[in-house]
């Protein structure tokens, strides 16, 4: 059986390229949801990326966010992506005298997020597949949310991709024992194993207020919603792909 280790709250802390060892490696992809810089998340997120990308309207959220303010220039996104239905004019006018480069891809059948999937594909070569955190990705609408943990699924193979909101972290956890490290002051106490896209999985936990062991989960039995961090390591086994989310402090 495969064995995964996560440390997502390594994103949410400040690191310095030129001392530290180990710094994440990731690209931030805006998507188009409302920006509420929430304790600076936004910033530290943007800084530390390897390669910043707005998803159409995203680009429009990072604008209006730091316009009159004398950051505005720090917040050039590398890459705007998407159908280019909601990108408003003087957005798309001031990037683009940035240096941004503006890639419209009218191909209905795949998102903005994943036509910037496919940029970074490009981009990478033979080079390890980044990380990919996408802000923004959980919230709004429904069907958008849906379709973001859609691609959690079928990207799982590919990378990792990390979903944030204002409240929680979400990713996938494919069939396999997990191992997943936990920083109390960042993330938590409530957590969710949720079987979504799935018919039903096998999983045993250690490290929750509420742990199980063999439980069949499955919408319309029992799902574990609501559950609290007890240790600074969760581990889970499944058997099928489920999502994790977690609270988060920041």
């Amino acid at each position: 059986m495969s064995v995964f280790r996560w440390d997502a709250s390594r994103f949410l802390k400040s690191y310095d390229r030129n001392v530290d060892k180990g710094v994440p490696c990731y690209v931030i992809i805006v998507l188009n949801q409302p920006i509420t810089r929430r304790n600076g998340v936004l910033e530290l997120l943007w800084k530390q990326s390897l390669l910043k990308m707005c998803a159409d309207g995203g680009a429009n959220r990072i604008y209006d966010t730091f316009v009159g303010s004398d950051k505005l220039s720090e917040y050039t996104p590398d890459y705007i992506c998407g159908d280019n239905d909601s990108l408003r004019d003087d957005v798309r006018e001031y990037y683009l005298s940035k240096g941004t480069i503006i890639i419209n891809n009218p191909d209905q059948e795949s998102t903005d997020l994943m036509k910037c999937i496919e940029v970074i594909r490009r981009r990478e070569n033979d080079n390890p597949k980044y990380d990919v955190i996408a802000l923004g990705a959980i919230g709004g609408r429904f069907d958008h949310s849906m379709s973001n943990i859609h691609y959690l699924h079928k990207l799982k193979d590919e990378r990792r991709i990390y979903l944030l909101s204002d409240v929680n972290m979400t990713f996938l956890l494919d069939k396999g024992i997990h191992h997943i490290q936990c920083d109390s002051e960042i993330e938590g106490p409530t957590c969710g194993i949720l079987p979504i896209g799935i018919s039903e999985a096998i999983i045993s936990t250690t490290g929750l207020r509420w742990n199980l062991s063999s439980a069949r989960t499955a919408f319309g039995q029992m799902i574990s919603t609501s559950n609290i961090i007890d240790s600074h390591e969760i581990t889970i086994e499944t058997d099928q792909p489920l999502i994790w989310t977690v609270e988060l402090k920041v």
